[in-house]
């Protein structure tokens, strides 16, 4: 499991707090269901592509597609995909 850590100014802490009633609950929530929305979409497009290739799906579980995705080179991090097309 990972853990974030950030660093907040009083002010901002205050801006936030105008906004949403428990700031830290607001930012873990976000987190979660982004992260949550990512792996539907690595699954989509893992099964999309297995469909396509003809290919059988053999990790079972939300957590084992996603590995497999990256293991498979079906999906890229941000990262390793702008050192293979970086962005001018």
């Amino acid at each position: 499991m990972k853990s974030i850590t950030i660093n907040l100014t009083d002010t901002q802490w205050s801006a936030l707090q105008y906004i949403v009633d428990d700031p830290e609950d607001w930012f873990k929530g976000w987190a979660t269901l982004r992260a949550n929305s990512a792996a539907k979409d690595i699954v989509r497009l893992y099964t999309d592509d297995k469909i396509e290739k003809g290919e059988s799906i053999t990790p079972v579980g939300t957590d084992a597609i996603v590995k497999a995705a990256y293991d498979e080179k079906i999906i890229l991090t941000v990262a390793d995909a702008n050192k293979v097309d970086p962005k001018s």
